[in-house]
Parts: C-alpha cells; sequence; structure tokens
C-alpha cells in the first residue's frame, strides 16, 4: 500500500506552508487516501509491538557476522559490510591462477559480470533474491524482510556460502554459466 509522509522543522513549515495558498505546494499522488493512512498506522504499530528495529539490527549482525566468516575462505571475498538488514558482500579479482583467468575473461566480456554468478544461482537453486549492487559493480546486495525468522538466517547463510563455494571451482556450474553470459554479451 503505497504511504508517504513530508516531515520538516517547524522553521522551515512556517517558510513554505504558512499560508492557505501555499498548502498545494504539498499535494501527492497518494493524498487523502484513507486506507492508505490506516496500513500505514498499522504498519507503525506492527514495528513497535513486535520491536522489528531492533530485531533487524540483531539479525543484520548476525548475517553479517556469518558471511564475514566466509571472507577468509574464499579469495573471490573482498569484504562484507553494511547496516541492519541492508548487507553486501564484495568479490574482487582473486590471485590463483585459473580463478583469476576465469575472472578476467568474464571481465573482458563486461565489468562487473561476474556478480550474476551470484546472484543467478542464488534464485534459482535456493530461491534468494539478492541484487547486484550496480552497474559495473563486484558486490552483490541483500535486503532480506525485516521479519526473517533464525531458520531463514540460516538457510540463507548456508546458501550463499553454497554458491560461493560453487564460484571457486573452475571449472564448474558456476563458470559455465558465466561462459553463457559472456557469450550472450559477445552476440549483443
Amino acid at each position: 500500500m503505497p504511504v508517504s509522509a513530508v516531515l520538516m522543522r517547524k522553521s522551515a513549515f512556517d517558510k513554505v506552508l504558512d499560508r492557505m495558498d501555499r498548502a498545494p505546494v504539498m499535494v501527492s499522488t497518494f493524498a487523502e487516501n484513507n486506507l492508505a493512512m490506516a496500513a500505514g498506522i498499522a504498519t507503525l504499530d506492527v514495528l513497535a509491538s513486535e520491536r522489528l528495529v531492533e530485531k533487524a539490527a540483531s539479525t543484520g549482525d548476525r548475517l553479517m557476522r556469518g558471511f564475514s566468516d566466509i571472507v577468509a575462505r574464499y579469495e573471490l571475498v573482498r569484504e562484507v559490510r553494511g547496516k541492519g538488514m541492508m548487507i553486501a558482500i564484495d568479490f574482487a579479482r582473486p590471485q590463483s591462477l585459473g580463478l583469476r583467468t576465469a575472472w578476467d575473461l568474464m571481465e573482458a566480456a563486461r565489468k562487473g559480470l561476474f556478480a550474476q554468478l551470484i546472484t543467478i544461482p542464488l534464485f534459482t537453486d535456493h530461491k534468494i533474491l539478492s541484487q547486484v549492487a550496480g552497474t559495473d559493480s563486484h558486490a552483490v546486495k541483500f535486503l532480506p524482510p525485516l521479519a526473517i525468522s533464525d531458520s531463514d538466517c540460516e538457510w540463507m547463510m548456508k546458501a550463499v556460502e553454497a554458491v560461493i563455494a560453487a564460484s571457486h571451482r573452475v571449472p564448474g556450474a558456476a563458470w559455465s554459466l558465466g561462459r553463457k553470459l559472456v557469450s550472450n554479451f559477445v552476440r549483443t
């Protein structure tokens, strides 16, 4: 349900909306929508009663610790970073010859293509929706729901590690996917 609000200091409010003829400045597509306002209030109630903000902070810390454990074990993983439930895993060019060669071939086809070797199998094999952090980026970001359960966290951490482990096997399924992606970019 789309809902919005405008918050400002009183001094700004007094300068922008100090007269009735200026009030339309703040109109919105979703203005005067009682259902949206009821949904917004219900959402705020759930956030407070279930302490979802606090839970998101602790769950995010747990996921960050779990993902950070893989940094030392996999040379393609450079860093895990985030705040709360917004988490990213950064990948970097590996040092070992086989992985470095495969990485370089993918980068030659399209900068940042490696991250797709993570996002695609996470979704197709594990039903985890993740996203490349931007064009030409080597970071994969995760934005799990605030109400994620402990068992879902475990499942997510295991799935991410399994996909990253698979990306370290050359040749392997992940790099076969990479060849397909490269061939698509070469043809276009």
